[in-house]
């Protein structure tokens, strides 16, 4: 689990966490407490690397029948 916290940051990751940490300071700056719960919410996204379908939830299966799609 931390072993992914350090690894694999793309740029969507980093404006994930930007934003949460944005909506988070603005949330306790202008006392809405109630943004904090999407301030957490999109920082745990990008720390934890995980997004609407969890990790790798989205992805596409590999097709195994690989031989008879090229012929």
């Amino acid at each position: 689990m931390i072993q992914n916290i350090y690894t694999n940051w793309n740029y969507i990751r980093v404006i994930r966490l930007v934003l949460g940490i944005f909506v988070m300071i603005q949330a306790v700056y202008t006392k809405t407490y109630l943004f904090l719960i999407p301030g957490i919410l999109f920082t745990g996204m990008a720390l934890f690397n995980t997004g609407c379908c969890g990790s790798n939830g989205c992805a596409i299966p590999k097709s195994e029948n690989k031989k008879q799609q090229e012929e």
